[in-house]
């Protein structure tokens, strides 16, 4: 729940923002409370920018999460943009849409939240905007880089890729069921973890820049919508058809969401996963596995391949395929294409918060 205070004023937020965030690195040359801020770009790099809006009762529960839970997922969910690119961050910047006026601790516990995450993952906050919003909402800008040659793109697949994912799908679905308060299976000996996998995913940087740097991987991009649609969409963006393997995914069911019912509907259409998907060479798929399980101790897991095609992806069980229509979250469909709800509240209250944030009172961060 975001408290109320009638004393903090707008120097003093900015203040408790540069002090949660610490000193920027050497590489910014103006930061928090200026116009802008300033950096320095290497020449050898292409720049990569990506954004990111989260809004109570759409993609987080206000009054079910801590406010350095959703500083942290406000930032991952940008970085694993980058990642998704073989890229790096370089830094971001926040736009926080206010509903009440804060308190200190609620304030420094959002940019603690972001600010640990930052530094662990070498992204500068560099600043942004504050206004006065009909609910809380929080847009986050993240500038990255990459070199030329480890940019990787959805629209990369080829005929002969092995498909696979950077790890385990399905926990953050299963996650925001315990975040609504929603029943689960007796005896589940995870929730603490399948909640942290909702309210803290871990965005795959190290992962993303290690595919990247490998010619055998075609295209990358994050699984945010679940698995089942984005899946379909780097199928038309390359412009191949999709295999996925039903027995390669029912064996690949963590053994954290297995005493749910529909632990596969959680892996193909939950969502908020924030894994990478990855188009490999067939030929190189498992010397990259084994390189891949021997740094990060987990597997990078076929789930499908892709063929000659026009976009269209296929269930594959032994030798009976049939056409799999993509099922995820999308937010103009109003609810029509949402199977589990994996980001908080959309499926019961998406439209509900659609009033226009008010520019009154505008802080201005940097």
């Amino acid at each position: 729940m975001q408290p109320v205070s009638p004393r903090l004023t707008e120097d003093r937020f900015i203040e408790l923002i540069r002090d949660a965030v610490g000193p920027p690195p050497r590489r910014i040359r103006c930061g928090i409370g200026d116009d802008a801020a300033v950096w320095k770009v290497r020449r050898s790099r292409l720049s990569l920018v990506t954004t990111d809006a989260l809004i109570d009762g759409v993609h987080f529960i206000a009054d079910r999460t801590s406010p350095a839970a959703l500083g942290h997922k406000a930032l991952a969910v940008s970085l694993s943009d980058i990642a998704a690119m073989g890229g790096v961050p370089s830094l971001a910047v926040i736009a926080l849409g206010l509903a009440r006026r804060p308190d200190e601790t609620w304030t420094r516990d959002l940019y603690g939240g972001m600010a640990k995450l930052a530094a662990r993952c070498a992204c500068a906050i560099a600043g942004g905007d504050v206004v006065r919003s009909g609910t809380l909402m929080l847009a986050v800008t993240v500038v990255g880089e990459v070199r030329r040659s480890d940019l990787r793109l959805r629209s990369g697949a080829r005929p002969g890729d092995v498909l696979c994912v950077t790890g385990p799908l399905g926990l953050a679905a299963a996650g925001l069921r315990l975040v609504r308060g929603n029943a689960v299976p007796e005896g589940t000996p995870y929730a603490a973890g399948l909640r942290a996998a909702y309210e803290t995913p871990w965005p795959r940087l190290r992962e993303g820049a290690m595919l990247a740097a490998s010619r055998a991987t075609h295209a990358l991009m994050d699984i945010s919508d679940g698995l089942s649609l984005d899946v379909a969409r780097m199928a038309a963006a390359s412009g191949v058809d999709v295999c996925l393997d039903a027995e390669a995914l029912r064996e690949a069911i963590p053994p954290q969401i297995a005493p749910f019912d529909d632990a596969l509907d959680l892996m193909l259409h939950g969502g908020d996963d924030y894994e990478l998907l990855a188009a490999v060479d067939g030929r190189a798929y498992a010397h990259l596995a084994r390189r891949f399980a021997r740094r990060f101790g987990r597997d990078l897991r076929a789930v499908g391949r892709c063929e000659p095609g026009t976009g269209n992806v296929w269930w594959v069980e032994g030798t009976t395929r049939t056409l799999h229509a993509p099922r995820g979250y999308d937010h103009l469909l109003d609810g029509a294409n949402d199977s589990s709800g994996a980001q908080a509240g959309r499926a019961d209250t998406r439209g509900a918060n659609g009033t226009t944030g008010l520019h009154a009172n505008r802080l201005e961060i940097g």
